[in-house]
């Protein structure tokens, strides 16, 4: 028995032994484990350290060259300093640099910093780990824009009022931009909307003004939706330098001013019209010359009558009180300009008759007018920019030593859809590959021709745009001087000019009373001017008459812009120089 107990207590003692390794294995084991998860972490933890170090380098170092002024610092904190704790360890490799993008032409900078930190291993030694970070900002364009205007003023036309004010029925969704101060109307309020998708907002809309909101008797709850901030960096505006890269990087170039001399005395000059027409993936381009009126000076007194009425049509600063009476006080430089300058009969006459048949195009025309149209048939399929030069000074035909100056507008002749927007409201499909862009450095007018409304809508009714348009000089604006109203269609009862009847008879009479209402401007593009066209003439102001002359708005943003701009189409710039950045990736630096 006794023997038993001294073998059962050796095997006591032998069984604890085994537990006790086991659970020293265990502990040492589960030592190891923390130890390990212990080091994981600070490994990590030095790794967020050196991205946090990456970005405040290129935020100290780089941030002014990087940025520059943004549109969006209220609500872009990326590389705010004020925003990046201060890390243990550093920064090293710091580089950036501005290069233009190879397909848009745009200004790019480009970033990248490399950060570094410590941690301790299992012997206590300290490991370094390092973390690239880069981030790239690219120019804003001007496409981004569903409305920007350089001067709340009206432009573009004779008998201007004052400053033009946002008022009731106007609602401008996407980012909206003004260099001047914008003021509410005190006859009812505009909206400021969000770009919706069913009922989820898409896009918070944005309204910037470099001066200040005067709200009149506006509820700024009421009218903003989303974000709304004055005193923000002015815009460069002309856009000169975006104008000479688009000229810079034309596929076709065609001249209208090739026929003037204003240093030859003996030279009749002529003007040269283009028109491009859209068929379909093909353009179709027609040239001809054209002289503006009056055309020689008059044998009187038969021909004087004819000679004054053209005179004051086209030059009413060259007024006169009666036809073949005395000279009449000095009216100012009120233009009143034209489209309707007919091609030629015979189809061998055209100075030009090209069939451009491209994708995408960019098209130039220098020292002349543009009317865009499209093929009744035959919509826009392809991306396509066609743009202007400034105004280009003329002899006057009637008399050599007269110099007058043309306006090279761009003139909408027709609806300009894409093949796949919607025919009735022009709404554009959601990641459509088409493009138009309309740079003018003159006017962008929608002519008043029977497919546009004319004649208060006798033959047509509505214009539909899809296209980014940029008027340098001066405005988007409709074609009101030349209206059927009883009153305007050529002299008001005063004798002033106020309106004209160029065009063919059944087209611009009988009268129409007090009303040539052409429609609805239905726009799903964007609308960049330096002042505010007009697109209704009515009561009150130098028009006074009900309904008036024109068309009611219907202007949406085309979304499809923000993915792609037309060819070429310029950025922009701030007033002091800078460029307009917007942030455009930021993250881990792969190589290259």
């Amino acid at each position: 028995m006794r023997n038993f107990l001294r073998n059962q207590n050796g095997f006591v003692v032998f069984v604890s032994m085994i537990m006790v390794l086991i659970s020293l294995g265990f502990t040492v084991g589960y030592l190891h484990f923390v130890m390990g998860e212990r080091i994981l972490f600070m490994q990590r933890f030095a790794e967020t350290r050196a991205r946090y170090n990456a970005i405040t380098a290129l935020s100290e170092e780089m941030g002014p060259l990087l940025r520059g002024p943004l549109f969006n610092t209220a609500t872009d904190t990326t590389l705010d300093d004020g925003e990046i704790p201060e890390m243990v360890g550093g920064y090293r490799d710091v580089y950036g640099d501005m290069v233009e993008n190879p397909v848009t032409h745009r200004s790019q900078r480009h970033g990248r910093a490399t950060g570094y930190s410590t941690y301790n291993s299992f012997i206590n030694e300290p490991i370094e780990v390092e973390y690239t970070m880069q981030v790239n900002y690219r120019a804003r364009g001007f496409e981004e824009f569903m409305y920007l205007t350089n001067e709340e003023a009206p432009g573009g036309g004779p008998w201007l009022g004052t400053t033009v004010t946002f008022g009731n029925n106007e609602e401008l969704e996407g980012l909206v931009y003004s260099n001047d101060d914008i003021t509410m109307s005190n006859f009812g309020c505009p909206e400021f909307i969000n770009l919706m998708n069913g009922d989820e907002v898409e896009e918070f809309s944005e309204v910037y003004t470099a001066g200040n909101f005067n709200l009149a008797n506006c509820d700024e709850d009421q009218i903003f939706e989303g974000v709304y901030e004055d005193s923000m960096p002015k815009i460069e505006w002309p856009p000169y330098e975006g104008q000479d890269m688009v000229r810079g990087q034309a596929d076709f170039i065609y001249s209208g001013n090739s026929d003037i001399n204003v240093f030859d005395h003996t030279h009749k000059d002529s003007l040269i019209m283009t028109r491009l027409i859209f068929q379909g993936s093909q353009i179709q381009v027609l040239q001809w010359k054209y002289i503006i009126p009056p055309a020689f000076e008059p044998t009187p007194p038969a021909s004087m009558v004819n000679f004054e009425k053209e005179l004051k049509m086209y030059h009413p600063q060259y007024f006169k009180d009666t036809y073949g009476g005395g000279e009449n006080f000095f009216r100012g430089e009120l233009e009143l300009q034209h489209y309707d300058f007919d091609p030629p009969s015979n189809p061998t006459q055209f100075l030009t008759n090209d069939i451009l048949i491209s994708p995408e195009a960019v098209i130039w025309i220098e020292g002349g007018q543009v009317q865009v149209m499209t093929d009744p048939t035959l919509d826009i399929i392809g991306r396509y920019t066609i743009a202007t030069s400034g105004p280009v000074p003329y002899k006057m035909h009637h008399d050599s030593t007269k110099i007058a100056e043309l306006n090279c507008n761009i003139w909408i002749m027709n609806d300009l859809l894409f093949a796949d927007s919607n025919q009735e409201t022009g709404y554009v499909a959601t990641g459509s590959p088409n493009r138009l862009g309309l740079l003018s450095g003159g006017n962008i007018i929608v002519a008043n021709t029977p497919a546009n409304g004319a004649r208060n809508s006798f033959a047509g009714i509505d214009v539909r745009i899809n296209a980014a348009m940029i008027a340098m000089n001066e405005s988007f604006l409709i074609q009101y001087w030349q209206n059927t109203t009883q009153l305007y269609n050529f002299l008001d009862p005063s004798g002033a000019v106020k309106g004209d009847g160029r065009g063919v008879p059944t087209q611009f009479s009988p009268h129409t009373q007090n009303d040539d209402i052409r429609g609805v401007v239905m726009i799903f593009g964007s609308v960049v001017q330096d002042k505010r066209g007009y697109l209704k003439r009515n009561a009150p102001g130098p028009y006074p008459i009900s309904q008036g002359i024109g068309y009611n708005k219907d202007y949406h943003y085309d979304r499809n812009l923000r993915d792609f701009p037309p060819p070429e189409w310029p950025e922009t710039k701030n007033a002091d120089g800078s460029s307009s950045l917007q942030l455009d990736g930021i993250g881990e630096y792969l190589g290259e």
